[in-house]
């Protein structure tokens, strides 16, 4: 990677290691494409771009994650209290009086009484004046039930009005265009910019500077412009990232999460216990972007780190981040952010038709921590093919003890790791066995899962043995449920498909073919049916054996009535939210 200064008019950045990708990335969202030019794997970007940076800077943070911040949720009942007033109150029941008492206690006395909130008041003049409109502000009385609400309802209506004038007067100092920059900035400072650095500059707990808009152009843009207008002929050291000149040692690559070290605390990071890791304040301003370069929804965060050109790197990302805005909140975190991961690859695969590309490599942020994926050619090819059944599975969950758990997330987590499915699959059949109330797939989306887990295998090499021409998943399910027909005819209310479901679970899961065999033999017998030709073919290979056992438990589990599956049971909760 490279940082080149010409006539200390244009910066040139070229791409580098994922984190410095992500960095220049955020800087071009920051100051816009329109001043940039693109040249293969670098970009240009004139020095006056860093006039009012950090305006930019703030603005972008505030403009991309608007709806997600505090702030948005004290301005937005703006349009409720509107509702209210024009058509008298009309509707209002005990549900809804509920619904208000719990935006005024949870929502602003909650936010109006935080730390970010209150220091953001202070910039703005404002802190006494809204201290005390907090402080008027109060839940009204609810009822204790609907008939006791409509006796009472005039006054709850008079009182509610009260309250209203006062939120009405919050909403004007917060919402107006100093409010938005102080309490937005204040607010993507804890829920955005965080999870890519920390302990510098606004992020400092002892910084002397209360203007977090003057704190980060001190720190950040300043020192960059002193620094691209110095004589560096006699710097002596050499930036860690860019090998520009530097005067000193003193701007380390601490501050960013997960990549730099405290070179005070912990010298033993270096060679001779002697640090040589420092950057130059412009390298050290780009790094200040990384949280820009990434998308996130709930402290879940993406970057995928596509180093085809500089200009597909920045557009595939803010592609990706704006599919993941744009999704509903009926979406969790972590699947929203699995649904554009899919979709990215889906480009990546098409872009690759016009450029050579290395692997692409997936940088995600959850739980405060670093997550990467290298994603070969195969495996973008393999989301490619199975592209309808993965999305087949964007719904589907089940429950573990008080935990519930996507589908959808694990078959692409093993994916992009490269780890069959066989676990997952004895998992789902073993608990629509045991606790079908707890399911929230029907066998339609095992067996998808199937077909998935047999193209992921043949991508790793394996399968070789395989005859191309059959459809071993099909054929194994089928004869499952013939053989589950057979029992069924025997006796509607068998109570041994059970026990043989949960054998022949065991021996796929411990790898026996004997224990299955003899079991599948026993039922044959009993039922007096042939063994179908397909079972023979278990023998070919260990992973031939669990696709045609597993398929086969597949069938012998479903009944056809049942195969749309627990349809009620997918509408409800997948990972811990209302579909």
């Amino acid at each position: 990677m490279e940082v080149i200064y010409l006539e200390n008019e244009i910066i040139r950045l070229a791409l580098g290691d994922w984190s410095w990708n992500a960095s220049v990335a955020g800087f071009i969202n920051i100051i816009g494409e329109e001043n940039v030019t693109y040249d293969g794997a670098s970009a240009q970007i004139p020095v006056n771009c860093l006039e009012d940076f950090e305006d930019r800077y703030f603005r972008y943070f505030i403009d991309t994650y608007e709806k997600a911040l505090p702030w948005y949720r004290i301005v937005s009942f703006k349009n409720t209290i509107g509702f209210y007033n024009e058509n008298g109150f009309e509707g209002l029941d005990l549900k809804k009086l509920k619904s208000i008492n719990d935006y005024i206690k949870d929502t602003v006395k909650r936010y109006l009484t935080s730390n970010s909130f209150k220091s953001a008041f202070e910039l703005m003049g404002e802190a006494e004046r809204m201290a005390e409109l907090e402080k008027n502000l109060s839940k009204v009385r609810e009822p204790k039930d609907d008939t006791d609400f409509e006796k009472v309802k005039e006054e709850v209506i008079g009182e509610l009005k009260k309250q209203f004038e006062i939120i009405n007067k919050i909403i004007e100092y917060c919402g107006n265009e100093n409010g938005r920059r102080f309490i937005g900035a204040k607010n993507v400072i804890y829920t955005i910019i965080r999870n890519g650095w920390n302990g510098i500059s606004f992020l400092n707990p002892q910084t002397k500077i209360k203007d977090i808009y003057e704190d980060y152009r001190t720190y950040f843009v300043d020192e960059a412009r002193e620094y691209l207008a110095a004589d560096k002929q006699k710097f002596r050291y050499k930036c860690f990232t860019c090998g520009a000149p530097i005067r000193d040692m003193n701007n380390d690559m601490s501050f960013l999460n997960q990549s730099g070290f405290d070179t005070a605390r912990k010298p033993s990071h270096v060679w001779d216990f002697v640090n040589d890791i420092a950057l130059c304040p412009v390298c050290k301003l780009i790094y200040s972007c990384l949280p820009a370069g990434f998308v996130y929804v709930n402290n879940t965060g993406l970057y995928i780190n596509a180093n085809v050109n500089m200009r597909y790197n920045v557009r595939v990302n803010r592609s990706a981040r704006d599919s993941v805005l744009k999704e509903g909140r009926n979406e969790t975190a972590s699947r929203r952010i699995y649904k554009v991961l899919v979709e990215a690859m889906e480009r990546e695969r098409i872009e690759k038709s016009r450029y050579e590309l290395a692997d692409v490599q997936v940088v995600r942020y959850e739980n405060e921590r670093f997550k990467f994926n290298l994603l070969p050619e195969s495996t973008i090819k393999l989301i490619h093919k199975y592209h309808d059944e993965i999305s087949g599975l964007i719904r589907t969950g089940y429950k573990e003890g008080k935990e519930s758990y996507s589908i959808y997330e694990q078959v692409l987590e093993n994916i992009f790791n490269n780890q069959n499915l066989f676990l997952l699959v004895y998992k789902l059949l073993h608990f629509k066995t045991a606790s079908n109330k707890d399911c929230f797939f029907h066998m339609g989306h095992v067996e998808d899962i199937l077909s998935i887990n047999a193209g992921l295998i043949k991508s790793l090499g394996g399968m070789e043995n395989m005859d191309e021409n059959r459809n071993y998943i099909n054929e194994a399910k089928n004869s499952g449920y013939h053989l589950r027909k057979a029992f069924m005819k025997n006796n509607e209310k068998t109570g041994k498909i059970p026990g043989i479901s949960y054998r022949l679970l065991n021996a796929l899961k411990t790898g026996n073919r004997n224990m299955f065999m003899d079991v599948l033999l026993n039922s044959y017998l009993y039922t007096g049916n042939k063994v179908p030709a397909v079972i023979s073919e278990i023998f070919r290979s260990d992973e031939l054996f669990s696709t045609i056992g597993y398929s086969f438990v597949t069938g012998f589990i479903a009944e056809r009535s049942d195969d749309s599956g627990n349809e009620a049971n997918n509408e409800k909760t997948v990972n811990g939210e209302e579909n």
